[in-house]
């Protein structure tokens, strides 16, 4: 196993591609640096500085670079001694609409062969089918028809729900909406195939027979001009009729609205607060394989030689994680792990890896540079200008209930609802308590909470 002695770290995106790299391994070769730590290179919302919004796990980012551009700088890198490190990002991926996974569930629904990569929960009082929450308006959905920035279109071969540069599909129910109102001698045929969908209950074979019905659709409208116009005039209708519009929005298997809203509800599990990156189940073994084939065909073809696991605290069960990571990578590749600990804090000694990231290493360089004897002078200083006389502990926990209480009643609701599901109290204990005292309990565990999950 390869030590990385001497790290370099290199955040790529569009302004920063593999070329730009490449015509510097001279320089990283004569500065001595024994290993690149790269940013995550798997293909991220467009734009991204940063890469940890990933849109799709089985492509290398087109704005950077190709699959056989990584491949060549890392075979002159290890002719120059140098080895690859590389930064992975399991928990999350981009709620976006160049995410083929995620845009597919918006489609299907639960008959979407990616239902279960992602990780959907259900808030408090709502059915175990409501919508999915695509909570990215600007303004509720309401104003949003009212100013006619939301449109019905056909591209690409599928009916699309616009909101600016978003394009969200329709699911099938969308299409006998559009096409039931069409007299045509080929709609019959079209409705039929949309109709059938709905008794197929394989997700495998929903699947194929919605594409089947979207190609043959497509087939159609090229050849039957009048069905062409037809379909572009009742689509013309529908956007100039805020009424039908609304009910079309209303038949989809997600519920378009204000970003705000996810601050008092939500149904799905995302990066702390942002709604721009939801969670993966990549604790099932379907999810875990189809994320990291990838990853996985680079370090088996020596092109990698140990990989980073960002945000390992956010992961279902990371130990189990970490332990499908070593027996799919080997026993030879470096791996460390995003792993924030508190002080007194012990990593776990059981994970299959080299370590973590450092962080730990990092508070003890910063103590070593602080001069403890100033902490009066500077707390004073501090003081003086913020107001704030509270000890700092004080501090967090007020400004923990602040962020629980402002922005994530959401998860705060969604956590009662499964200390009921889940029975942890019986009935007549529950009885002895208020419902509210129940909730206010859990967000002070929450916010007492003694180490970073």
């Amino acid at each position: 196993m390869f030590n990385p002695v001497s790290t370099y770290r290199i955040q790529f995106h569009k302004d920063f591609t593999l070329s730009d790299f490449e015509k510097r391994i001279p320089y990283f070769k004569k500065l001595g640096v024994s290993t690149i730590y790269a940013s995550p290179l798997l293909a991220a919302t467009p734009g991204s500085t940063h890469g940890y919004d990933t849109i799709d796990a089985q492509l290398i980012n087109p704005e950077i670079g190709t699959l056989e551009q990584l491949k060549s700088i890392t075979r002159q890198l290890k002719a120059e001694g140098i080895s690859w490190l590389q930064d992975i990002v399991p928990n999350h991926m981009a709620y976006h609409p160049d995410n083929k996974w995620l845009m597919d569930v918006l489609e299907k629904g639960k008959s979407s062969p990616y239902y279960a990569h992602f990780d959907f929960v259900q808030p408090l009082n709502e059915a175990n089918d409501a919508p999915l929450m695509v909570p990215f308006l600007g303004n509720p959905l309401e104003e949003i028809v009212d100013n006619g920035e939301l449109k019905l279109e056909y591209a690409n071969g599928k009916l699309y729900l616009n909101y600016f540069d978003s394009a969200y599909p329709v699911n099938a129910a969308g299409y006998e909406y559009v096409l039931g109102s069409i007299q045509n001698s080929s709609t019959n045929e079209q409705l039929q195939n949309f109709n059938k969908l709905e008794n197929l209950e394989d997700a495998a074979v929903y699947s194929e027979s919605f594409e089947k019905s979207l190609t043959h659709l497509e087939e159609t409208l090229q050849k039957d001009e009048t069905l062409t116009l037809a379909v572009d005039q009742q689509i013309n209708t529908i956007n100039d009729d805020k009424t039908l519009l609304s009910e079309i929005v209303g038949l989809q298997y997600y519920r378009l609205c204000h970003w705000q809203e996810t601050d008092e509800q939500i149904n799905f599990r995302r990066f702390f607060t942002v709604n721009g990156l939801i969670c993966l189940n990549i604790h099932r073994k379907e999810v875990f394989n189809d994320y990291h084939e990838l990853i996985d065909d680079l370090i088996k073809e020596s092109y990698i030689q140990g990989v980073r696991v960002d945000h390992i605290d956010g992961l279902f069960k990371p130990e189990a994680y970490l332990k499908q990571l070593r027996e799919l990578t080997g026993p030879e590749t470096y791996i460390v792990a995003e792993k924030i600990l508190e002080a007194g804090e012990a990593f776990p000694a059981d994970w299959p890896i080299q370590g973590n990231t450092g962080y730990d290493f990092l508070a003890w360089v910063n103590n070593l540079f602080t001069r403890k004897d100033q902490e009066k002078l500077f707390t004073d200083f501090y003081q003086s200008f913020s107001g704030e006389g509270k000890p700092v502990h004080e501090q967090i926990l007020e400004k923990k209930r602040f962020i629980l209480s402002n922005y994530m009643k959401g998860e705060w609701k969604n956590l009662h609802k499964l200390f009921l599901m889940l029975n942890l109290a019986t009935p007549n204990e529950l009885s002895k308590i208020q419902p509210e005292d129940l909730k206010t309990a859990i967000g002070e565990l929450l916010v007492h909470f003694p180490v970073y999950r």
